[in-house]
């Protein structure tokens, strides 16, 4: 099996946020807020937002996959929940929700 360097998270949004830099900068507060300035600095890429706002997909590095799912799931404002994660991107096009 090969080794990704990325893993990707699909989250759905409550209320929904009408662009990536303001989810961007939801998530980064969230990591400030859970790990203080150290998980305020991880690095995540905002793939994809669906066109209502209601969905995004993330990609991180493996090792901070854990960190940035906490921070969202904890996030209040929108409240995040994870719909699917996985460290090949193509897999996230079931639509299976985790619970």
């Amino acid at each position: 099996m090969l080794k990704s360097n990325h893993h990707y998270l699909h989250l759905a949004l409550q209320p929904r946020v009408p662009g990536a830099l303001s989810i961007r900068q939801s998530i980064h507060e969230a990591l400030l807020e859970s790990f203080g300035i150290t998980g305020g600095s991880i690095h995540l890429d905002v793939l994809w937002v669906s066109d209502d706002g209601s969905e995004i997909v993330l990609r991180v590095d493996p090792q901070d996959a854990s960190n940035v799912l906490a921070a969202a799931t904890v996030s209040s404002s929108p409240k995040m929940q994870l719909i699917k994660e996985s460290p090949f991107l193509p897999s996230l096009l079931s639509r299976d929700v985790i619970f």
